[in-house]
C-alpha cells in the first residue's frame, strides 16, 4: 500500500512562493479556482496566493481534504508516498517520493490560518527528485488505476507501488510471463525487460491510443520480431 498525493506545481522546489506564476505554463492550474488555495494574480512577480505547496519541502506535511476529514488507518508510518502534479495536457508528472512519519488522528482545532480544521499527514524529510529523474506524461489510470477526478490523494496497492518505484528509478522491469504465438504454438516466456523512461512513455501512449494493455503491445512486438526472423 502506498499513497499518491496530487499537488499544484511549484517552480521554487516546493519551498517558497512561485516566481512569475502568470508566465509559467505549469502554474496555470492555480488560476482555475479549483484548488483549495488562495489563488495568485496573473501579474505577480512573486506569487501573492497561499497554498501548502509553498511549504511542503520545508514543513513536510500535507492536509487531508476535504476539510474535516482524516486519512484513516491505511496511512501509517513507513508508508511510501509519491508526489505528482497535473500537466497542462491532463497527464501527470512524478516529482518526489518519501515515506510517512506520522498521521494526525483528528483535525486541528487551533491551527494557524489555512491549517485550522485540517488533519495532516507528516513526512520524512525529503527533497524533490532531480528534474532529470521526474517521470512525466503518466495518464491517471496508469498512475492510480482509475480516472482521477476529485480529491488530492489516492491509495494504491503494492504492485502499483513497485511499478511507480521502478519508474522513478529510471527503468521498468516487466516480470510477468509473456505468451507469444509462433505459428500454431503458444510459448510462455519469463521476460525481464528494462525500458528507459522515454521508451516506456511511447509504449504507454501507444497502448492508450489503441485502448490496449501495454503488455499486449510488447507481446505483439516480440511475436512480430520472431516471425520476421523466419
Amino acid at each position: 500500500m502506498a499513497i499518491v498525493i496530487r499537488v499544484a506545481y511549484n517552480n521554487q522546489d516546493w519551498r517558497a512562493p512561485c516566481k512569475t506564476p502568470g508566465q509559467d505554463r505549469l502554474c496555470q492550474e492555480c488560476f482555475k479556482d479549483i484548488l483549495e488555495i488562495v489563488a495568485p494574480k496573473k501579474d505577480d512577480a512573486i506569487c501573492s496566493g497561499h497554498c501548502w505547496e509553498q511549504h511542503l519541502c520545508n514543513d513536510y506535511k500535507w492536509g487531508c481534504t476535504p476539510k474535516g476529514r482524516v486519512y484513516g488507518s491505511r496511512a501509517k508510518p513507513g508508508t511510501t508516498v509519491f508526489f505528482v502534479f497535473k500537466q497542462p495536457d491532463g497527464n501527470y508528472t512524478i516529482w518526489g517520493k518519501t515515506s510517512v512519519a506520522a498521521v494526525d488522528a483528528r483535525p486541528m482545532e487551533n491551527g494557524v490560518g489555512s491549517e485550522q480544521g485540517f488533519s495532516f499527514i507528516h513526512f520524512e524529510n525529503f527533497d524533490p527528485l532531480p528534474r532529470e529523474k521526474w517521470v512525466a506524461d503518466i495518464a491517471d489510470v496508469n498512475l492510480v488505476g482509475a480516472k482521477w477526478l476529485q480529491g488530492r490523494h489516492r491509495f494504491i496497492d503494492g504492485d502499483q507501488e513497485q511499478h511507480l518505484l521502478r519508474q522513478t528509478e529510471g527503468n521498468i522491469k516487466e516480470e510477468k510471463p509473456a505468451t507469444v504465438v509462433v505459428g500454431e504454438h503458444h510459448v510462455s516466456v519469463d521476460l525481464h525487460i528494462n525500458v528507459v523512461p522515454n521508451i516506456y512513455r511511447k509504449l504507454e501512449n501507444l497502448a492508450k491510443e489503441e485502448g490496449r494493455q501495454m503488455n499486449d503491445c510488447v507481446r505483439e512486438a516480440i511475436a512480430e520480431w520472431i516471425r520476421n526472423r523466419g
